[in-house]
């Protein structure tokens, strides 16, 4: 197996160099009258590099190593993201509805489960409250809109 990808490798080097050469002098002459023929040369290069370097990932099978290590991570990333759906996409989804809310706002002061405190920070997954002893109590947003919130009349909202 090592012997036939050691094979392939040497023959595909040997016609790369040989085809190089000629090329390069063919193109060289023609190529000198154009305006910008470095540019265009060194793109040849850079594509012609490219294509070989990646049919010799082909031939070593690394490309396909690549493509198994991306699949296996794709599948994890897909198991994660089904376990944490409920809480992670339920907690934005509410943010985004808690940002809208005209009722409660930053500096609003509200009542939730028995805490009492005033609004600090709205974000997509959290809402910060600071109660009167000074900690900051953090909500997350489903639990936020899910609860009976009371919203104190009292306090000026800004």
């Amino acid at each position: 197996m090592w012997e036939s990808q050691i094979l392939t490798t040497l023959i595909v080097v040997a016609i790369i160099v040989i085809f190089w050469a000629v090329l390069g002098s063919l193109f060289r002459r023609k190529l000198k009258i154009m305006v910008g023929h470095q540019r265009l040369s060194n793109s040849l290069s850079m594509i012609f590099t490219i294509v070989v370097f990646l049919y010799l990932l082909n031939v070593w099978g690394v490309i396909q190593a690549i493509v198994e290590l991306f699949l296996a991570f794709s599948t994890i990333s897909a198991v994660l993201l089904f376990a944490v759906k409920d809480v992670w996409i339920s907690n934005i989804l509410a943010g985004i509805s808690l940002i809208g809310d005209k009722n409660i706002k930053v500096g609003t002061e509200v009542e939730i489960e028995g805490k009492r405190g005033t609004v600090v920070e709205i974000s997509l997954t959290v809402t910060k409250l600071r109660i009167p002893d000074g900690r900051l109590i953090i909500v997350p947003n489903q639990k936020f809109r899910e609860a009976v919130i009371v919203v104190n009349p009292g306090r000026k909202q800004r």
